[in-house]
């Protein structure tokens, strides 16, 4: 037995990045004004973490997080795939050419990963999107403006997530 509402944990959930950096950034706050000598810088450190933990959570918060819809999405080991209705695709994120976010009439985001093993096209709101941010910050130049620019629209667009850097020949 809970004594906090299933509903209230859920509400908070979407805002615990921002509540721990709150937390730390108050604690460095009062590290920096209550002490002198090392311990401030400490405290100024502290600060620091604080802000770049908030930074983190803003970027997530921004992020599709993946509730309600068709499929899950896994990446595990270099690797996403989408399952649904009992076929699983997948690709490697070390063979990926591009990522897009597409935007549909109705505003849903669909992921697509293209790759020398074909193309890969996950809906937005499939479960376990979220992982996706924490795998995509391997990727060198990633552009999450436009991960964020697809989420807040309404209107039908195609955003370039990321390319690969082609070795040029002339």
């Amino acid at each position: 037995m809970s004594f906090v509402r299933p509903e209230a944990i859920s509400y908070f959930q979407n805002y615990r990045g921002f509540i721990l950096s709150a937390m730390i950034v108050i604690a460095g706050v009062y590290i920096l004004a209550s002490s002198f000598g090392t311990t401030r810088i400490a405290g100024g450190v502290i600060l620091i973490i604080g802000l770049l933990v908030g930074h983190d959570a803003y970027r997530r918060f921004k992020f599709p997080d993946g509730r309600g819809g068709l499929g899950v999405l896994e990446v595990d080991e270099r690797r996403v795939s989408y399952l649904f209705g009992g076929i699983e695709t997948s690709i490697s994120m070390d063979s990926l050419d591009r990522i897009e976010l597409h935007r549909s009439v109705k505003g849903l985001v669909t992921w697509v990963f293209y790759g020398p093993d074909g193309m890969l096209s996950v809906p937005g709101d499939a479960g376990g999107t979220d992982a996706l941010f924490d795998a995509l910050v391997a990727l060198p130049g990633i552009n999450y403006s436009q991960a964020e620019a697809a989420m807040q629209g309404t209107d039908p667009d195609i955003f370039l997530i990321w390319q690969c850097n082609r070795a040029k020949l002339h």
